[in-house]
Formats: structure tokens, sequence, C-alpha cells
């Protein structure tokens, strides 16, 4: 099984941005795209904040694309995705549910919810009561299989920033006391905090990943014949960083990140599944 990851994206629609500042952002956005969705891969999975107001404007555009492509396309909400609709207007545009699972034959995937509804001012994350049983019952049921979770928010105090307010699931959710009592070996993706970062916690991966204009970039994961393989792909085109310097300090709510590449061990992990 082979999945193509995209981390923030933030497509703008940029409503009071000049004629050049629109037209470097467009041929950034769509040679990100272009990358994400010419690589091959059994789901294509967003990690949130598609979007980075949040406006229907914004989800048709980037849906539009996509839908195009002919993949079949995973939507994690993100905080921004979230701010200026109600989700169950979300869900109308994009088809999908908030949360669920996929059951393959190598690896059960969950898709979670970590964000607020209309919350511009709390970009945090939660994960209610509802979903957060449905989860007890998902990881049960795994049994020793493979998890890969697939969230916008990371768990506190795992990756890189983590430990910073509004910068994970909120600290006082049990979720990592849920994770902990999976058997076998567990995944959980992230963005959220724009830094690549990798970190191992028993017997828990957690993989966050940066956001696309900061590390023009897509990340693969693969497993096959008993391992587990994730990389970050950079996406090779002449002048992309320099478009993307031209539009992203226009952008409302979106700031460059510092030192958002990490280090290498950031960027890559293999894990023997069978150890």
């Amino acid at each position: 099984m082979k999945l193509v990851l995209l981390g923030d994206f933030h497509y703008s629609r940029m409503k009071n941005g000049a004629a050049e500042v629109k037209e470097a952002g467009e041929h950034a956005y769509s040679a990100i795209l272009d990358s994400f969705l010419s690589t091959d891969g059994q789901f294509h999975i967003s990690l949130g904040d598609l979007t980075n107001e949040g406006v229907p404007e914004e989800f048709r555009y980037v849906l539009g694309r996509i839908g195009d492509s002919g993949r079949d396309f995973i939507h994690v909400l993100g905080n921004h995705d979230t701010n200026s609709i109600p989700k169950a207007d979300i869900r109308a545009i994009t088809g999908q549910q908030r949360y669920r699972a996929i059951d393959t034959e190598e690896a059960v995937l969950l898709i979670l919810d970590s964000t607020k509804e209309q919350s511009p001012n709390d970009w945090g994350g939660e994960i209610d009561s509802e979903q957060t049983e449905w989860l007890r019952v998902q990881l049960e049921q795994a049994g020793e299989k493979p998890v890969l979770i697939f969230a916008h928010h990371p768990v506190y105090d795992t990756t890189a920033l983590s430990i910073y307010d509004m910068l994970s699931i909120h600290p006082e959710h049990p979720i990592k006391g849920l994770l902990q009592q999976k058997k076998g070996p567990g995944f959980y993706f992230c963005g959220h905090n724009h830094v690549n970062s990798i970190i191992r916690q028993q017997n828990w991966h957690f993989i966050q990943t940066a956001a696309c204009l900061d590390v023009p970039a897509i990340r693969t994961v693969e497993l096959k014949d008993g391992q587990f393989r994730t990389e970050l792909v950079m996406i090779d085109q002449p002048d992309l960083t320099d478009r993307i310097a031209n539009f992203q300090m226009s952008m409302d709510g979106f700031s460059p990140a510092s030192d958002a590449r990490g280090e290498e061990a950031d960027c890559h992990l293999q894990v023997e599944l069978d150890k």
C-alpha cells in the first residue's frame, strides 16, 4: 500500500492581492498540486488546512483540481478549513465524513477531526466525546494490525512545538492514553505546526509534516513486505520558492515558519513492522 500526503496547503483566494501576487500564487499552488496528484498512491490525503480562509470558493477550486485527477482523495479537517463556515457545509462541499476508518489488507487507516468549529481565534485541537469513544473501539478492534492515524493537530508533547498553547490537541484530552493501549505498531500523522518532525514514543511514531509553502514537498508512505517507510519528496521546479515568497506574506493568518524542514531524521523513516 502506498499513500501520498499533502502538508498544510493553505490555498488562498488572495482576494485583495495584486495581479502579480495572484499570478505567483496560482503558479505555486498548481505546481504543488501537480506533484501531489501525479504521484501514484492508493489514497491521496490532505493533513488539513487545505484552504487558508475556509470559504467555499477556496474549497471548490482545490477540490475541482483534485476531482479532475481521478485520485481517491481524503480530506482531513484543519483549523483554517473550519474558520468560516459550519462543518456541515464543508461536508456538503467535500462529500466526506468528519472522521472514519478504512480497513485495508496492510493496515487500519483512521481519519480524525481535531478541529473546533468557526473558531478563528482559537486554533488549538479538540476531539469530542463521541469521536473519542469511536477511536477507543477502533484501536481495540485493530488488535496488533498496524494503525495509521491522520489528524491535523499533533498529540500534546510529541512532535516539534506540540507543547505550546494551541499547537496540539488539548493536553487534557486522553488521546495519548488511548494510543498507548494499542497493541502492535502505530503511526500518527499530523500537520498544523508547519515543521517537519518525527519522534517515537513507545510503539507509536508521530510524524509531522511542514506546510507546503514553507517546504515545497509531498510525503509518501509505503507499507510493503513487512516494512513501513515514509519519505519527504521535494518538488523540484525552477523559481517555485521565489514565487511563493512573492505572495505568502500577503496571506491573512499565514506566516512563514523558521527551520521548517527540520533535521534529516525528521524527513525519512523506515520501520520493520515485525520487530
